[in-house]
């Protein structure tokens, strides 16, 4: 009696490793797995949807502001502290740096799937009619 016991003592042992083993491999792999899977996802498309759509008015909203800055007079009284070139200037170069960070956005993998439709793939200088 006392070897049976011994034997259905270490089979129930090793059924008891192996399953601890088991589960430890599942729980590994489902992590690594949830991991990739949320480096390959987006969380908020919404927000990214937004996100182009908000970048792509603040270019429009900049190109309105140049358009109206070149319309000014030099001897404006807005002009006493900066010139009217450097506020220019100052202008086109955020309006550049907005168009940069939506290019580099645009080109990330997934998130150009989040973009309306009704946005370019890519912007220009050239699109915004008082960059040039």
């Amino acid at each position: 009696m006392s070897k049976y016991q011994d034997e259905t003592t270490r089979e129930v042992k090793s059924f008891i490793i192996w399953f601890i083993v088991i589960v430890s491999v599942v729980s590994v792999v489902s992590f690594l797995a949830h991991t990739a899977t949320k480096a390959t996802h987006l969380d908020h498309p919404t927000i990214v949807y937004e996100e182009f759509q908000e970048i792509y008015n603040t270019c429009q909203k900049l190109n309105t502001d140049l358009c109206n800055m070149k319309a000014l007079n030099e001897n404006d009284k807005m002009f006493e502290q900066f010139s009217k070139e450097q506020r220019i200037l100052s202008i086109k170069t955020n309006l550049n740096r907005w168009i940069e960070e939506y290019n580099a956005k645009s080109k990330m993998w997934g998130r150009d799937l989040w973009k309306s439709k009704e946005l370019p793939h890519q912007l220009t200088q050239q699109q915004f009619s008082c960059n040039n």
